[in-house]
């Protein structure tokens, strides 16, 4: 049997519009180069072009927003810019305070750092990030280094908030291409696939259907498509949580009684 291993964000994509419900499914649209132009002038920065690419090919499909998001070029914004907005609020709350008040206050939000400092020296607190993906309600949101982009970095990593704020991030990739094999995976979750949760179960399913066992060793998000049933296998395992997804399986209706 066929076997297709690493399926990138284009190939996710089109097998998730392929076997979506119907209601789900439509035509590939992405936003128009002008439109990323816009940002890229409006922030003296150059976006890596397989983010240009993904995002001009399909960047406007419900893939991009049934669960996570895809900013859209007029959403774009600065980790900045979102701080400016709150800055003057919390130092109103270090009105009064005595110093060792506001240094616990430091001590427990860098926001409040921020506010005692001008904004060309917020760098000693955190990095300026321009955010192009973000979670459904909020909870994360992801982009690059102004920096790196400002440099024209070709393959820049993406980071990730870790605080529910926009002060602290961490690596999310190295690379477009594999955050949006992690971003895909939630969405591949939306297709209600079977979700097996123990390793030892996933290898005996893996080793029954002649795929390579190493997708479950593999840190990350591997998949592997089976061309002759159509059937996607897509294991995932990041900070010691691990689950494997099987899409497009024909299930056995008396095994379930």
């Amino acid at each position: 049997m066929a076997k297709k291993y690493g399926l990138n964000p284009f190939e996710i994509a089109e097998y998730w519009n392929q076997v979506a419900d119907e209601m789900d499914t439509e035509p590939f649209t992405g936003f128009e180069a002008a439109e990323i132009e816009a940002v890229e002038q409006k922030y003296g920065i150059t976006f890596p072009e397989y983010y240009k690419k993904y995002t001009m090919f399909c960047g406007k499909h419900n893939i991009n927003s049934i669960q996570d998001q895809l900013n859209p070029p007029k959403d774009i914004d600065t980790t900045y810019e979102y701080l400016e907005e709150d800055i003057d609020e919390y130092a109103e709350e270090l009105e009064g305070l005595s110093e060792q008040e506001i240094q616990e206050l430091c001590e427990e939000n860098d926001i409040y750092k921020l506010c005692r400092l001008p904004k060309e020296e917020w760098h000693t607190v955190t990095q300026e990030y321009v955010l192009v993906f973000c979670e459904n309600q909020g909870v994360w949101n992801a982009g690059y280094l102004r920096s790196d982009l400002e440099k024209g970095v070709p393959n820049p990593p993406v980071y990730i908030s870790t605080n529910d704020d926009f002060i602290t991030f961490k690596k999310a990739a190295e690379d477009t291409e594999s955050f949006l094999v992690q971003f895909l995976f939630t969405a591949i979750w939306c297709l209600e696939p079977n979700e097996i949760e123990d390793k030892d179960e996933a290898i005996e399913i893996l080793e029954e259907n002649g795929i390579d066992t190493s997708l479950v060793e593999k840190k990350g998000v591997n998949l592997c498509l089976d061309t002759d049933t159509n059937i996607l296998y897509a294991c995932y395992e990041i900070n010691d949580v691990f689950m494997m997804l099987i899409v497009n399986e024909e299930y056995d209706e008396d095994e379930d009684e």
